[in-house]
C-alpha cells in the first residue's frame, strides 16, 4: 500500500471550508479534492479550526507511562531500526515520533534543526495528536484509517499546523490491528519524498520484528514447521497470516487455484480475513462452502495458530472439493493427521543441534553436553557473552526434549520493565492496573504450559521478581497480577545470563537460593574470539546467506580478508560476524571473492583478540580467570569508543537493543 498524499491547498480554500462557504464556490470544492472529506470528519469530532491551547491533551506523569508501557515491547524491538531512521531524519531536518493508536506521542528523537520549532507546536511526548484533539494530521488520519498519510501545510485542518509537513504510517499487531503510528515531521518547506518512503520501510520492518517475536512465542520454529508441513499433506493446504495474505500454498492448492502465494484470501476464496479467523477460532465450525476465484467450489476448514499473547497469527485452510466424496478421508486432512505438532517438529529436525555450525573442540564438547541435558526434566542454565547463541541452543534443547511438542516462549528480562515483566510472566487479572485489559490477560507462564519457558538475561530481574520466580518453582503455583487465585505452572525452565551470577550473589544482587534453582545442568558458550573455527564459522554463515537470497553462488574469502576477520575481537560474537557478513555480500555484490574492501571499515576497531581456543589452555569458567562481566564491560567500552561515542550504533554493533546498552553504562557508572 502507497502512501496517500494530502497535499497543500490554497487559503482561500482553506478559509471558505471553515466559514462553512465552500458549497458557494464550484472552483473551490473541485481543487478541495480528498482533503474535504478528512476535514469533515475533524470536525465531527469537534477539532478546534484554529488549534490547541498550549496545555490541552497533554499527559504528563503515571498517565503518559501507562501509555508507554503499552509499547514498550515495540520499542525494545525496534530501538536499532528507530535510532538509524531517527538520524537519517534528523540530517533531512525532519523528528521522528512514535505514537499509541489514540495518537498520544510516547517517544521522540532526531529533528535537527527543526527541533525547536516542533517543540513549539507541541510535537512532544505525552502530546495528542488524534482527528478529535489536532484534526486532520498525519499520526491522527494514519491511526483512524490504518493506512499511510501524508499531510502537507494547508492541508491541516487547524491552523496552527499550516506550517507542517508530515508523513505516517500506522504499525500494525499480528492481529492487522494498529498497534503503533511513526511519523516524520519538519516545517512544510522541507518536504522530501525519501521521508516517506524511509516512514513506510521502518513500519513494516517494526511490523515484522513483531511478527517474528508473536511467532517465536507460538512455539519453537513453528512456521517453518507449518510452511514444511503443507507440502506433506495430499489435500489443498494454505498458510493465510493477517490482514489475509496468502503466505503459503501446497502443490494440490496451487494446482486448485493457480499463483496463489501474496493473494488476498478474499480475492482467491470470496472470504474475508475476519470471516476466515472467526470460522478458525469458533468450537462449532464445521467448514464453510467457498467460490473459487479460478471457478468451482470447495468447502473451507480451518485451524488457527495463537499466539502466545492471544489474536490468530495465522489460519491454516484445508480445501476439500464441494462433492460428498471428499468427506471419506477427512481426518488424513487435519493438522493432527497431517503431522503438525510432534510429528512434524520431529520431522522437520531429526537432530535439533545439527543446524548449529561448531568446529571448535570447546564448542562441539558443550553441544554434546546439551544433547545430554535436553532428555531431561533437570532446568539448564546458559552463561555466554551477548551474541553468543544462547537461544540457538536454548531452542534445540526444547526441540529435543520430550516437551518437544509443546510450545517455546522466550522472555528478555532485561528489556521489560519490572512492572511489565511481571505482567508479561505472570499475566494480569480484569482491569488489574492502569491501562490493563479489562477481561485480564494470560501470562508467559501458561502460554508455556507443557513447553519451555526462556528466560534471557536473567541476572537483570529485579529483586521482587527475583523472589517471585523462586516461589514458583518451589511450588509449581503462581498468581496473576492483582488475583488472589493460585495457578499452575508446568514448565521447564531454561534461563541464560552473560553475567557472573556467584560475583552478583556476593554483592547481594541476585538471590543464591534462586540461582541453585536454576542452575541445573551448566553449558558455557565461549566467545567467538576464543573459537578456533572463525574462519570456517564466517564460511558456513556466507553459503546460508547466499541460499537466502535465491540460490546466490557464494563468493570466497580472500586470504587477506580472513586474516581481518581472525584480528577481529568479535565483541557482539556470532550476531556481529553475521552482520558483518551481511555487509560485505552487499558491498561485493558481483565478485567471486570477497576482499578487505568489502568488510566494514570500522571492523578492526575492537578489543584485542586473545589467541583462539585450540591454540591454548581451556577458557576458565565463569568465576574464574575474567569475568563475563568484565569482558562485557571492555566490549561495551571498545564499541561506544568505535562508533564515535553514538549509542545507537555502538548497540547495534553489539547486537542488543538502545535500552539495554543504557543500563549497562549506568551499571559501570554507578
Amino acid at each position: 500500500m502507497g502512501t496517500l498524499v494530502l497535499g497543500d491547498v490554497d487559503e482561500a480554500l482553506w478559509s471558505a471550508y471553515q466559514s462553512r462557504r465552500l458549497g458557494e464556490s464550484r472552483a473551490l470544492a473541485e481543487r478541495a479534492g480528498l482533503v474535504v472529506d478528512r476535514w469533515d470528519r475533524s470536525r465531527r469530532l469537534g477539532a478546534p479550526p484554529e488549534g490547541l491551547r498550549r496545555d490541552d491533551h497533554l499527559l504528563r506523569g503515571e498517565a503518559l507511562r501507562a501509555r508507554a508501557e503499552r509499547l514498550e515491547l515495540l520499542r525494545v524491538l525496534g530501538a536499532g531500526s528507530l535510532g538509524l531512521v531517527a538520524r537519517e531524519l534528523a540530517e533531512r531536518d525532519h523528528v521522528l515520533l512514535l505514537a499509541d493508536p489514540d495518537g498520544v506521542v510516547v517517544e521522540v528523537d532526531g529533528g535537527g534543526a527543526f527541533a525547536d520549532e516542533a517543540r513549539r507546536v507541541l510535537l512532544i511526548e505525552g502530546a495528542c495528536w488524534s482527528e478529535a484533539a489536532r484534526g486532520t494530521n498525519a499520526i491522527g488520519t494514519a491511526a483512524a484509517e490504518a493506512q499511510p498519510i501524508a499531510v502537507v501545510g494547508r492541508a491541516h485542518f487547524a491552523r496552527d499546523y499550516h506550517d507542517l509537513s508530515c508523513v505516517a504510517a500506522p504499525i500494525r499487531d499480528v492481529d492487522g490491528s494498529v498497534r503503533a503510528v511513526l511519523d516524520a515531521t519538519s516545517s512544510a518547506g522541507r518536504g522530501d519524498p525519501a521521508v516517506a518512503t524511509a516512514v513506510l520501510a521502518t513500519a513494516r520492518a517494526l511490523e515484522r520484528l513483531l511478527w517474528l517475536e508473536a511467532y517465536a512465542g507460538a512455539g519453537a520454529g513453528v512456521r517453518r514447521v507449518l510452511s514444511g508441513a503443507l507440502d506433506h499433506i495430499a489435500a489443498a493446504a494454505l498458510l493465510i497470516e493477517p490482514p489475509g495474505r496468502i503466505e503459503r500454498a501446497n502443490r494440490a492448492a496451487q494446482a486448485l487455484l493457480g499463483p496463489a502465494v501474496g493473494e488476498p484470501c478474499g480475492a482467491a476464496l470470496g472470504l474475508s480475513w475476519a470471516a476466515l479467523a472467526a470460522e478458525a477460532t469458533s468450537p462449532t465450525a464445521g467448514g464453510l462452502p467457498v467460490a473459487l476465484a479460478g471457478g468451482g467450489a470447495a468447502r473451507l476448514r480451518a485451524e488457527p495458530i495463537v499466539a502466545a499473547r492471544g489474536g490468530v497469527l495465522a489460519v491454516l485452510a484445508y480445501l476439500e472439493p464441494a462433492h460428498p466424496r471428499a468427506r471419506r478421508d477427512e481426518a488424513a486432512t487435519s493438522p493432527r493427521a497431517a503431522g503438525v505438532g510432534a510429528g512434524a517438529i520431529e520431522a522437520a529436525s531429526v537432530d535439533p543441534f545439527a543446524s548449529i555450525f561448531a568446529e571448535d573442540p570447546a564448542v562441539l564438547a558443550q553441544l554434546r553436553w546439551a544433547r545430554q541435558l535436553a532428555g531431561s526434566e533437570l532446568p539448564v542454565m546458559l552463561l555466554a557473552e551477548t551474541g553468543a547463541g544462547k537461544e540457538l541452543i536454548a531452542r534445540a534443547i526444547h526441540d529435543a526434549s520430550p516437551r518437544a511438542a509443546g510450545p517455546f516462549i522466550a522472555i528478555n528480562c532485561g528489556a521489560l520493565t519490572p512492572s511489565l515483566l511481571e505482567s508479561e510472566l505472570f499475566g494480569h487479572g480484569p482491569s488489574a492496573f492502569t491501562g490493563a485489559d479489562r477481561r485480564g490477560r494470560d501470562g508467559l507462564l501458561h502460554a508455556a504450559s507443557g513447553g519451555t519457558l526462556f528466560l534471557d538475561e536473567v541476572a537483570e530481574m529485579a529483586p521482587a521478581m527475583q523472589a517471585a520466580l523462586l516461589r514458583v518453582l518451589e511450588g509449581g503455583v503462581y498468581y496473576r497480577v492483582g488475583e488472589v487465585t493460585p495457578r499452575r505452572a508446568d514448565v521447564r525452565l531454561v534461563c541464560a545470563t552473560c553475567r557472573d551470577l556467584p560475583a552478583r550473589i556476593a554483592a547481594g544482587e541476585f538471590r543464591k537460593d534462586l540461582y541453585y534453582r536454576l542452575r541445573g545442568g551448566v553449558i558455557t558458550l565461549p566467545p567467538l574470539r576464543e573459537r578456533g573455527d572463525v574462519i570456517a564459522l564466517a564460511e558456513h554463515l556466507l553459503a546460508r546467506l547466499c541460499a537466502r537470497d535465491g540460490a546466490r553462488p557464494t563468493p570466497r574469502l580472500s586470504p587477506a580478508a580472513a586474516a581481518r576477520l581472525r584480528r577481529h575481537g568479535w565483541p557482539g560474537n556470532v550476531r556481529e560476524l553475521r552482520s558483518c557478513l551481511e555487509v560485505a555480500l552487499v558491498l561485493g555484490r558481483d565478485v567471486d571473492a570477497l576482499g578487505p574492501e568489502h568488510l566494514p571499515p570500522d571492523l578492526e576497531v575492537s578489543i584485542e583478540a586473545p589467541a583462539p581456543a585450540s591454540a591454548r589452555a581451556p577458557a576458565p569458567g565463569p568465576t574464574g580467570g575474567a569475568s563475563l562481566e568484565a569482558i562485557e564491560a571492555r566490549a561495551v567500552e571498545a564499541a561506544v569508543e568505535a562508533a564515535g561515542g553514538n549509542l545507537s550504533a555502538a548497540a547495534r554493533s553489539l547486537g542488543i537493543a538502545r535500552s539495554t546498552l543504557y543500563r549497562r553504562l549506568r551499571r559501570r557508572e554507578g
